[in-house]
């Protein structure tokens, strides 16, 4: 098995890990809307449900093209994108007192994968003794 088979398997196999975060993420933040709000749990899978997955998986799908393999980027970009989905979770479901849709949020999270990735790789700088000569 050559170098290239061999990355290609580990970045498809991440790629499907990381679309299984994505949705299991907004899984969870439906669900939690859906049964706080009295919603039924399928009404709030739209047309908008892929993107969510796709934001929420982004900072893994590429951790899995770079090929990171250590665990703790995954964890920090788990951890951040936790965090992220559920300050969207807290805001969704309080009442918003603007009118119309909360595009502020909606920025925020269109961007969120750039910070949760930029933290996931900056967690590489400490898995090596830098500091310890």
């Amino acid at each position: 098995m050559n170098l290239s088979t061999t990355y290609l398997k580990r970045a498809l196999r991440g790629v499907v890990i990381a679309l299984m975060i994505g949705v299991v993420v907004v899984a969870i933040c439906n669900t939690v809307r859906a049964v706080i709000g009295g919603f039924p749990l399928i009404a709030l899978w739209g047309d908008a449900s892929f993107f969510q997955v796709m934001i929420a998986s982004t900072p893994f799908v590429l951790l899995a093209l770079v090929d990171i393999r250590a665990g703790r980027p995954w964890k920090v970009a788990l951890i951040l994108t936790i965090a992220f989905w559920a300050f969207y979770a807290y805001i969704i479901i309080g009442q918003y007192k603007g009118g119309g849709a909360n595009i502020g949020l909606g920025i925020l999270m269109m961007f969120s994968p750039l910070p949760i990735t930029g933290a996931s790789l900056l967690s590489l700088l400490t898995l090596g003794r830098l500091w310890e000569r």
